[in-house]
This record gives C-alpha cells, structure tokens and sequence, in this order.
C-alpha cells in the first residue's frame, strides 16, 4: 500500500468562500456561533486552545480547518470535545486528550475522559488525534454516512473510531493510520451500524497492563462489530448488516509478542487478537466483504500455525462451513453473505 500522506494534501478554502481566522478560544466560540452554512472558521498556524468543561459545536456545513493548530481537551463521559453537525468538516487539526501515551499507561494516572470527536453525517480529515481515554472519532445517534479519511489515530485506549448507539450502515473510512491496543474500529449494533473500511493502515500496538487489570477481560480486535444485548441496550442491538474491509494493512508493532494467540491476556473464554471479528444477528442477513487485505508480522514474534497470527485473522461468529474459514463452535445464528477472497496472510 502506499503511503498514505496524512498532512500532505490539507484542504484549503477558495478565496471566495466565508472565512474568519481566529487564534483564542472566544474568538473561536463566537465564529462558530454565527457561522453560515459554506463559512470557513479557520485557526491561526501554530495557535493552541485548551478546552476545559468546553463543548465545540460546528454548524451544518461548516469547516473548521486546523491548518496544523492544536486544540486540548478533558471531555467527560459520552461528550465530545467537538461536535460536527450533517454537513461540517474537520480539517488539518491536532487535537490531544489529557490521557498518557501507551508506553506510560501503566505509571501514570489515566483519566476518564470522553470522546474528542463526534460525528453527525461529517468529514474529519487530516487530523491528528492522541491521548483519548474513551474514543477518538464517534459516528452514533444521528449518523449515517460520515466520511473519515487521511487521520493518524494513535494512542487512544478504547475506541480510535465508534460506530454505533443508532447509526447506520453507510460510513466510509479510509487512507487512514490507526494505531490500536483494544480496538481501532468498533461497531456495536442498533441500526446496523454497519460501514467500509478500505486502504487504511492497522498498526497492533504494545498492550499496557492496565488493560488487563481492568478485570474485564477486555477484547483485543482490530475491526469489529457485534449485537450488544446488556441490559442496558433495550431494545437489544444487533450486529451489522454490512461490513467491507478492502486493501487494508493489519500490522503488528515489533514489540507485540503475538505468537499463536494467548500470550497478551487470558481470555474467559474469549477468542483473543482477532483482526476482524463480527458477531452474531439473530434473524437479519449480515453481509460481509473481506478482500485484498494483507496481515503481516514482524519475523521476530512468528507463527507455527498458516492463517493464525494473532490467534485467528478473522472471526465471522456462527458461520460455519466456508472454505476461506475455521468453522466457528457456536451455532449458526443469523444468514450469512460472505465474501473473502485475495487477502494475504
């Protein structure tokens, strides 16, 4: 795959679009407040903002551009830092949680925050996200068809990019580098919450300890999607109708110590290190798309087994008797339209 230039190419407004350039936080707060549809808000190069108990609302049809600026924020719960409605776009923007990296996740507090981003039938391009506890991007509620492409997503704990809580299945992400430890892509039904995932880069990163001293016994999938029937989700969600996954790069960081599946957790009866896992959807036909992908290891961590370096590369739950495919132990739960074909292992 080439190299996907995630600053290379920032999108810049036309001289005759509406622009306000800005480089404070009220300056900010006022531009988007009486921001038109087709206005630009763009921040000054090299400006930083710190939002603190501060929500960002960008208006339909609205952009705000970055163009390298950085925004710091401490959201709490299920809110986002910025809110992007039907129509908005984020652009050439950094923006950093109060979370440590990984690599120090284990000696420094982490904080409970909230999402960076969230993502109402918009664009998020060419932006930098890091340091996020809950999520990085959220497409839920009232999305869609968002448009995610050409980001570099990286040391967020839970959630890089969320699909669900009432989205649907049109969701594009693309040319992009995710940088994940428990999830990169996670979809949890309502609606379908289905979505394309094409020509991004996967990078499987070192997984702190803490993750497991959760207790949880946490899940540890590149891709996934699956029904959430808890008692908190009534009605139950499904899982997905529609999942593509096409000309994509799952790789694994040198210090993953990956072997043939059980080295980095104990599972509970977990099926550990899948790179695309999708659950079950009693009584609605799940399609599903997997092709041209490549999933590569380092040499160094290595796997006995052909198909099997991360315990299994792809999970379909329930679907038993395809060709490309382990059978699956639990019984078949839903109708299945499959198609894998030209991936390398």
């Amino acid at each position: 795959m080439k190299s996907i230039g995630l600053f290379a190419a920032i999108w810049i407004a036309s001289a005759s679009a509406a622009e306000t350039n800005v480089s404070s936080l009220a300056e900010l707060q006022n531009a988007l407040a009486t921001a038109k549809a087709g206005y630009v808000v763009r921040l000054a190069k090299g400006s930083e903002i710190a939002l603190k108990d501060t929500q960002l609302v960008v208006p339909e049809k609205v952009t705000l551009q970055g163009e390298g600026a950085t925004i710091t924020a401490e959201p709490v719960g299920d809110r986002a830092a910025i809110a992007l409605r039907p129509g908005s776009r984020l652009t050439g923007l950094r923006m950093v949680g109060p979370n440590p990296l990984f690599k120090d996740i284990d000696s420094q507090p982490v904080q409970t925050s909230g999402y960076a981003v969230s993502c109402a039938d918009a664009e998020v391009d060419h932006c930098e996200i890091l340091k996020f506890q809950r999520g990085g991007i959220a497409l839920f509620r009232d999305s869609m068809k968002a448009q995610i492409h050409h980001n570099y997503l990286h040391d967020i704990a839970a959630y890089p990019v969320l699909i669900g809580n009432g989205s649907g299945d049109g969701h594009v992400i693309e040319h992009n580098r995710i940088e994940w430890a428990w999830h990169a892509i996670a979809s949890n039904g309502s609606r379908g919450s289905g979505y394309t995932a094409r020509f991004n880069e996967f990078v499987r990163m070192p997984r702190p300890k803490a993750f497991e001293a959760s207790g949880a016994s946490p899940p540890n999938w590149c891709l996934d999607t699956h029904e959430n029937n808890g008692a908190a989700t009534k009605p139950p969600r499904p899982a997905t109708r529609l999942l593509i996954v096409h000309d994509n790069v799952f790789l694994a960081h040198p210090d993953v110590q990956v072997g043939d599946g059980s080295e980095l957790l104990t599972t509970n009866g977990l099926y550990p290190k899948h790179d695309i896992y999708v659950g079950a959807c009693p009584g609605v036909t799940t399609t599903v798309d997997i092709h041209h992908n490549r999933f590569l290891m380092h040499e160094k961590t290595g796997s006995k087994e052909k198909f099997k370096p991360y315990g299994r590369a792809i999970r379909l739950v329930g679907l038993q008797g395809h060709p490309a495919l382990e059978d699956d132990p639990q019984p078949p739960k839903d109708t299945w339209k499959v198609g894998i074909h030209d991936n390398a292992f």
